[in-house]
């Protein structure tokens, strides 16, 4: 079994086949790493699909490129690396985290419609860490800890009838790669807000720094009946040294790193779970937990299996390539708040502006 694309060796070697098919149908043409890292993880059904659909035409290259430009349009790596966010983005200074502690004092910065959706969020990060111990899931290391989206905060809008109109959705994009059945699952889990136990759990700062730049990715492996019970296997993404064009039939030549996750720089990353004293190893499970499968449920099952799929892809793409801090504004909030993130950062806290403009004597005429 290719622990890295899930494929036997009767389902490696037809995938296999089918790209060389469907170079040659191209005539070697290069394409996007976007596109040839989706072809490369698709269900392979719908890569069956591709070739035979793309064998029907009279120019098959000019197809596949249609293809490629889907890829391109719909942003799938931006998306899923936070990188997507409409409007400007400028340079700030770093706002400082909300602790529960200081609710009271710091809502007087916000008109009252405000209250109610981070009081709400904060609520669901209290919850998060409740029911993962306030424990980092994969070292299971104490405080500091962040609460992480398993799917990020860009594809919170996937479901809206404006983005389903789209040409180059993201939804029609991914049912290109993988099945009808398997997207709309993925779609239907992905809620209007990211803000849920089912989309959260808690990483040590280094880890969720991995998480977003596709360094590692979790692939559930089980749950049981009862939904107390979650296990998912940690797998290091290997840094993948490709040109930015390539023919679809090129073979990946990295492998998943074992212990340590190693860069084409010689950079080296690692996590240790600090109750066993021992590296964390491509290969392990880990085990998430609840008491209360009700109000603090365990993550989606769906959202892992979308988790799991796009890591891979982005690893393979190229999205894991460090980038510089930036300040973005979270469309889903007003332009008076912000969180200073890096391009991946999707840490779920809480974060106010250092102006405060609005009083909480306000009528109903100033929002």
């Amino acid at each position: 079994m290719d622990l890295f694309f899930g494929d036997n060796e009767a389902e490696k070697a037809e995938r296999m086949s089918l790209l060389h098919e469907l170079d040659n149908l191209v005539e070697g043409a290069a394409f996007s790493r976007e596109l040839w890292a989706c072809l490369h993880v698709a269900d392979l059904s719908s890569l069956r699909s591709i070739v035979e659909d793309i064998k029907r035409h009279r120019y098959p290259q000019l197809v596949l490129t249609g293809f490629d430009l889907c890829v391109k349009e719909s942003k799938l790596v931006r998306h899923w690396m936070q990188q997507s966010r409409g409007g400007s983005r400028a340079s700030s200074t770093a706002t400082t985290p909300l602790q529960p502690s200081t609710l009271a004092h710091d809502l007087v910065s916000f008109s009252l419609p405000h209250v109610g959706k981070y009081c709400c969020i904060l609520t669901k990060n209290n919850q998060c860490r409740t029911r993962d111990q306030r424990q980092c899931v994969i070292t299971k290391s104490s405080e500091p800890i962040e609460v992480a989206h398993i799917s990020p905060l860009a594809m919170r809008d996937l479901q809206t009838e404006e983005a389903r109109a789209q040409r180059f959705s993201l939804g029609k994009t991914l049912k290109l790669f993988w099945t009808e059945e398997k997207v709309n699952r993925w779609l239907s889990a992905i809620q209007a807000t990211t803000e849920t136990s089912k989309n959260l759990f808690c990483l040590a700062p280094n880890a969720h720094a991995y998480q977003g730049r596709a360094y590692f990715a979790l692939k559930h492996i089980r749950s049981n009946e009862e939904n107390t019970r979650c296990t998912v296997m940690f797998m290091w993404l290997p840094h993948f040294d490709n040109p930015h064009l390539l023919r679809v039939s090129t073979e990946p030549s990295a492998v998943p790193d074992i212990k340590l996750r190693k860069d084409g720089a010689g950079g080296v990353v690692g996590l240790w779970n600090v109750s066993t004293g021992l590296p964390v190893f491509t290969g392990d499970q880990i085990v998430l937990e609840t008491t209360d499968p009700v109000s603090l449920p365990l993550p989606d099952v769906d959202l892992l299996e979308l988790h799991w799929v796009l890591q891979r892809v982005v690893a393979m793409a190229g999205g894991a390539e460090p980038r510089d801090d930036t300040y973005e504004a979270d469309d889903e909030d007003d332009d008076e708040c912000g969180t200073w993130t890096d391009d991946n950062s999707d840490v779920s806290v809480l974060s106010f502006p250092q102006k405060s403009t609005i009083s909480m004597s306000t009528d109903n005429n100033e929002k």
